[in-house]
């Protein structure tokens, strides 16, 4: 998320960060940025980068707290922060364009809760926002996305590369993206994306 921070804050974009959150710090911060991109007006282009933990219950997509801690299924839609939630956050303020990246499929960080739960994201697709939304996830719905060796997850580091090429397509961006995920991990995870741009 630092190198995140820092290409975007050189791309010329106003950056708000934030790590290690707990749950009402992560609804607070969710909230504030709406309200920021509102303040900014309609031909605003907002953009989430997300790094960590997240789960599907149900098919239903949670982002994972600091301060969580549940004994069972039915605990972590009451303990996490719905993907939804972020994603009607950014759809509910006029912006030109909105931007969620997720660097969170990773494994169930709760080995215990099984029935329920399955591997990765499920998939959201773009066209449930309004438009002018773009989605990026770390692999293909269902999958498990690798950690990586180095500092930043293979995902992370074929984005922050992608990202530093001038003129081209964000769909483009996107694709470079793909093809360095999966032959970094062999074939293992490769991004998944959603436009309504």
């Amino acid at each position: 998320a630092k190198a995140m921070t820092q290409l975007l804050t050189d791309s010329g974009f106003e950056v708000s960060s934030a790590s290690d959150l707990t749950q009402n710090e992560m609804r607070t911060a969710i909230s504030d940025f709406a309200g920021q991109v509102a303040a900014k007006g309609p031909d605003t282009v907002a953009l989430v980068f997300y790094a960590g933990h997240g789960i599907q219950v149900d098919g239903e997509n949670f982002l994972i707290p600091t301060d969580i801690d549940p004994k069972r299924d039915a605990d972590i839609p009451m303990q996490a922060v719905r993907l939804n939630d972020v994603l009607n956050a950014l759809t509910s303020v006029p912006a030109r364009m909105r931007f969620l990246l997720l660097d969170a499929c990773r494994n169930n960080p709760f080995p215990d809760l099984k029935s329920s739960t399955g591997s990765g994201l499920a998939i959201i697709d773009a066209k449930v926002g309004a438009p002018g939304t773009f989605l990026s996830f770390s692999t293909s719905p269902g999958a498990v996305a690798e950690d990586g060796n180095g500092v930043n997850s293979p995902y992370t580091t074929a984005l922050l590369e992608a990202a530093k090429q001038a003129n081209i397509p964000i769909e483009e961006t996107f694709k470079r993206v793909r093809v360095a995920v999966n032959k970094a991990t062999d074939g293992r995870q490769t991004p998944w994306d959603s436009s309504s741009l």
